[in-house]
């Protein structure tokens, strides 16, 4: 086993559950979470989603704005329009979860519409632990640059895997008395890479998948 691999997990998986605030400190709340491994590719199997227990009858019922409206249609052919369509979910999707980590008030309404099995989860697990822990961000994620790595359109239901290069510098994140965390956040001095996994469903895009790959190799922005 690699120690190092090993140590660096925790902090790892809790990138993945914040995907833009990654916080690397140990909250015994969440310990459980941060310890599961995510799917590193989009199948269309990949509805799992993450346990949450909560009540969510004291969360808020209000929709996220930044969830655009679905604008299903055929697929073509052409794998470059639809890889432009897959970026556009996984755009939506950390401009999601900046909303979600900015309100803290426990909404992931309206997400459904860009993702989809443990990403789903993913998000919908994240608003609630915010609310619970009384955490919010300052400040907003910047994806620098999304790279195909595998496209499939012939598969059953179609896949398209991309590697999202996410700038978190500008980002704060405030605990529940308003103090600034940013000396405990991940910090690599350059934009974080994420592996995003798009499936075809119901004729749209749906990010489905999320993993922080070991390599960490995005240019600085």
């Amino acid at each position: 086993m690699n120690t190092s691999n090993a140590e660096t997990r925790p902090v790892r998986r809790w990138i993945s559950i914040a995907a833009v605030t990654a916080l690397a400190i140990a909250v015994a709340t969440v310990a459980i979470v941060l310890t599961n491994s995510t799917p590193s590719a989009p199948t269309a199997s990949s509805t799992e989603q993450p346990a949450d227990s909560g009540d969510d009858s004291d969360t808020s019922v209000s929709p996220l704005t930044s969830v655009p409206t679905p604008a299903p249609g055929p697929m073509s052919t052409n794998e470059e329009s639809e890889v432009q369509r897959a970026t556009a979910s996984a755009d939506a999707v950390i401009a999601a979860l900046d909303e979600i980590s900015q309100r803290g008030d426990g909404s992931a309404v309206g997400i459904e519409s860009i993702a989809t099995g443990w990403v789903l989860g993913e998000l919908q697990s994240h608003a609630r632990e915010q609310f619970d822990l009384g955490y919010k961000q300052v400040g907003s994620a910047v994806v620098t640059s999304v790279t195909p790595t595998a496209v499939d359109l012939a598969a059953t239901p179609a896949t398209i895997t991309l590697k999202v290069c996410v700038d978190v510098s500008k980002v704060d994140v405030l605990d529940a008395s308003g103090n600034s965390m940013k000396n405990s956040l991940y910090n690599p001095g350059r934009p974080v890479a994420h592996i995003y996994g798009a499936v075809f469903e119901n004729d749209t895009w749906k990010i489905s998948s999320h993993d922080i790959p070991d390599i960490q190799d995005c240019p600085a922005a």
